[in-house]
């Protein structure tokens, strides 16, 4: 008997364009994820119809519900009317056209010029008119993705690496030193030892700088915030805002020994200040609905782990020894529920010269909001010793 022939579905030109698109978006996804398609369709699924197909590319490609709504947008605009494509089966022993190769993912070149060019329309002075002959216009034409620092899934990934690891729940675990430790204690066969899973147990309490200095970077924060909420696999995440300080009213009668200097350094008196809980915080970020911030304190902070973020003063590059004690008493009541807490900057740390910033850095771990800067922040909040210039 011959070898029996192996028939490999041809996927549609525009799946390679969709596929080349996602990848110049951040997507994470390689080659295998393009032939895990082919293998996808090759076992029956997604011939159904442009739905299935489009069902099945979200399966595979998207990670999360953002990652969805981009590659459903891009699918509408590529993906030609259903009557007007469909799919053929080739023999894996015959050479793979130009579109479906897969080293042309390392061949940026080539495959631009694959990509279909749209006609341009000519102005007749004032607005142009909109003329795209024999182009099939999209209801969504334009897919905007947020370009920051940080990507949703590098927040999410690196936040997932707090935990706090607990046995709760019923017992549904083969529990192998026990069942053992029965049977040797016993003699005979008895029924095995179950145990609970283990559950991540790690709470997180979220305290955002809001306004003033830090409006360019709402959108930056917002996202960050969702990021850990939705994909952080946390068991709780808590998050309030606050304006410059999370708490003020510090006693500024510790500062008339600090005479004769520029900027001083709390370090001679800080011994002498007093741990600051009182005032408020906002649960949202219009800071319309303050919240007791020993409240706060007391629910969230206990035996947690804390996150402030905050550009500290940097953003204008401003000294305010007033914000700096307020800043310091808050941390040494912080210090009274939690000892796990990091902050976050979104400026540079090269911005940390000359102002708040710069002295506040020196009494607590103060990370840029960067790929970098999280997962140095994560390691500190797991427990990796960080090393201060003047510990509180």
């Amino acid at each position: 008997m011959g070898q029996r022939m192996t028939l490999t579905p041809v996927l549609p030109d525009f799946l390679w364009q969709l596929f080349q698109r996602l990848r110049r978006r951040g997507f994470a996804i390689g080659p295998s994820d393009y032939q895990a398609l082919q293998q996808a369709l090759r076992a029956g699924f997604g011939w159904t119809s442009r739905e299935s197909l489009l069902d099945l590319c979200n399966s595979l490609w998207a990670k999360s519900l953002r990652e969805q709504e981009t590659l459903s947008a891009l699918f509408e605009q590529l993906a030609p009317d259903s009557d007007d494509w469909q799919y053929s089966l080739e023999d894996d022993d015959a050479p793979i056209g130009r579109d479906e190769s897969l080293s042309e993912l390392y061949q940026p070149e080539k495959a631009n010029a694959a990509q279909k060019s749209i006609p341009k329309t000519a102005s007749q002075g004032g607005l142009p008119p909109i003329s795209l002959a024999d182009v099939k216009v999209s209801e969504r034409p334009f897919v905007f993705v947020p370009q920051f620092p940080l990507t949703y899934r590098e927040i999410a990934q690196t936040w997932r690496r707090l935990r706090r690891p607990v046995r709760t729940g019923p017992p549904v675990e083969l529990d192998i030193a026990g069942t053992i430790a029965r049977r040797s204690r016993l003699g005979v066969a008895t029924t095995v030892v179950l145990q609970p899973r283990r559950r991540n147990v790690a709470r997180l309490l979220l305290l955002i700088d809001r306004q003033g200095s830090m409006d360019p970077f709402h959108q930056f924060c917002d996202e960050v915030c969702s990021a850990i909420q939705q994909a952080g696999r946390l068991e709780e995440t808590a998050v309030y805002y606050f304006h410059n300080v999370p708490a003020e009213g510090a006693d500024d009668q510790v500062l008339e020994g600090l005479t004769g200097q520029l900027f001083p350094a709390l370090d001679p008196v800080l011994p002498q200040i007093q741990p600051l809980s009182e005032g408020c915080l906002y649960s949202d970020p219009a800071l319309l609905c303050p919240e007791p911030l020993i409240d706060i304190l007391q629910t969230y902070a206990s035996s947690s782990a804390v996150v402030l973020v905050s550009d500290a003063g940097a953003a204008r590059n401003r000294y305010r020894i007033s914000r700096l004690l307020d800043t310091i008493a808050f941390m040494k009541a912080l210090r009274t529920y939690t000892c796990h807490y990091v902050w976050l900057n979104p400026l540079p740390k090269r911005y940390w010269l000359n102002n708040t910033a710069a002295q506040i850095a020196r009494h607590v771990p103060m990370f840029p909001l960067d790929c970098e800067g999280i997962q140095r922040a994560v390691n500190v909040l797991r427990g990796q010793q960080h090393i201060l210039e003047k510990a509180l």
